[in-house]
C-alpha cells in the first residue's frame, strides 16, 4: 500500500438532538475497519481544503449553516471525481438553496419514531447484494427529489402526518439512493437516527426515551460497511 486513503469524516448539528459522539464512534470505527483509511474529523463544511484534498467524504450532520464557498467546494470536489457518503439527517439542510441541488434531495418532515418495513427497490444493485426487505425502528423521512435524478436503492411506502402538522399522501418514500455528480457522486441512506434521553434541541424540553434506530442491526451494519467500501472507491458506482 502506497499510502491509506484520507477520509473526512464530518458530524455534528447545532441543535444536539442526535448522538453525534455515538456516530463519531461507530463510523471512525467502519473507516477503521475497512483498513487503509485515516479519518478526519470535522463538524462543520467550512474547511474547503479538506474538502478538496480527501479522498472520501463521509457526513452525519443536521442543519449545519453551509457558506457558498463551502458548497461549491463540495460541488468541485464531486465533479472531480470524489465520493460522498451522506446518512440520515444530512439533507436537513438549514434553508441552504444550494444543497439540495447537490445532495439530490431535502428534508421535509418525519412522523414519530416508529416501526415501519423497508423494501428493496434495486436488487440487482451490488450494494445490496444478498439483502432483502427488513423491518427498522426508526425515523421514516420524508423528503423533497430535487433534483428529480437520484437511483433509489431502498424504499418505504407511507403516509400520514409528520411534524410540523404536515400531511403526506401514501407513496413510497427512497430510504437509500446513489446520485452521479460530474465524475463523482453520493450514496444518501436515510436511515440511522439515534438519541440520548438528553440529546434534544433545546435543554428545558422533557428527556427522550433512548433510541438506537437500526445501529444494532446485522443488515444495517451490512448497509454502512458496503457504503464505506463504496465511498472508497472498492465499490463500483
Amino acid at each position: 500500500m502506497n499510502r491509506p486513503k484520507i477520509a473526512a469524516l464530518i458530524i455534528g448539528g447545532p441543535n444536539r438532538n442526535h448522538d453525534y459522539d455515538f456516530f463519531r464512534i461507530r463510523l471512525n470505527q467502519a473507516l477503521y475497519d475497512a483498513y487503509g483509511i485515516k479519518a478526519d474529523c470535522y463538524q462543520d463544511y467550512e474547511d474547503t481544503g479538506a474538502i478538496l484534498g480527501a479522498d472520501m467524504l463521509v457526513t452525519y450532520t443536521s442543519q449545519i449553516a453551509v457558506s457558498p464557498r463551502a458548497s461549491a467546494a463540495l460541488r468541485r470536489y464531486l465533479e472531480k471525481g470524489g465520493r460522498w457518503f451522506a446518512l440520515h439527517s444530512t439533507n436537513s439542510v438549514a434553508g441552504n438553496e444550494v444543497l439540495p441541488r447537490i445532495l439530490g434531495t431535502r428534508f421535509i418532515s418525519h412522523p414519530p419514531y416508529q416501526k415501519f418495513h423497508v423494501n428493496v427497490t434495486k436488487s440487482d444493485d451490488p450494494l445490496l447484494e444478498g439483502i432483502g426487505g427488513f423491518d427498522v425502528e426508526d425515523e421514516l423521512y420524508c423528503m423533497e427529489n430535487v433534483t428529480g435524478d437520484i437511483e433509489v436503492l431502498l424504499h418505504t411506502r407511507w403516509g400520514g402526518e409528520g411534524f410540523g402538522n404536515i400531511r403526506f399522501e401514501v407513496e413510497d418514500r427512497p430510504m437509500m439512493y446513489k446520485r452521479k455528480v460530474g465524475e463523482g457522486g453520493i450514496l444518501y441512506l436515510a436511515l440511522g437516527h439515534a438519541n440520548r434521553p438528553y440529546d434534544k434541541p433545546r435543554p428545558e424540553y422533557p428527556d427522550q426515551p433512548d433510541h438506537r434506530g437500526p445501529w444494532e442491526m446485522p443488515v444495517y451494519k451490512t448497509l454502512i460497511q458496503r457504503g464505506v467500501e463504496w465511498v472508497a472507491g472498492r465499490r463500483p458506482f
